[in-house]
């Protein structure tokens, strides 16, 4: 799925979507044209994402624990790993 389709089907701006990749949040597929081929995995990403964004985590923070986190249904539930505790509290 290109950029503007992701964009559409998260509700976020394309500017966004690219915003999350120079964080090191998304990664996109390129395509041998330059395109970005977004797949089913990036939009939980761009949930989660939007989700610790809203809990006041930093981009930088988040790229350390976007792994670290897989849905339940409608939530969003953290996989634990040793140092997560810690690492939140830094």
């Amino acid at each position: 799925m290109k950029i503007g389709d992701r964009a559409q089907r998260n509700g976020v701006s394309r500017r966004l979507l690219r915003y999350y990749e120079e964080q090191g949040l998304l990664r996109p597929v390129r395509l041998p044209n330059g395109y970005r081929e977004y797949g089913e995995p990036d939009v939980a990403a761009v949930r989660h994402i939007r989700a610790m964004l809203a809990a006041g985590l930093p981009t930088a923070v988040i790229a350390r624990l976007l792994d670290c986190v897989h849905d339940d249904g409608d939530r969003i539930v953290p996989t634990a790993w040793p140092g997560m505790v810690s690492n939140l509290r830094r």
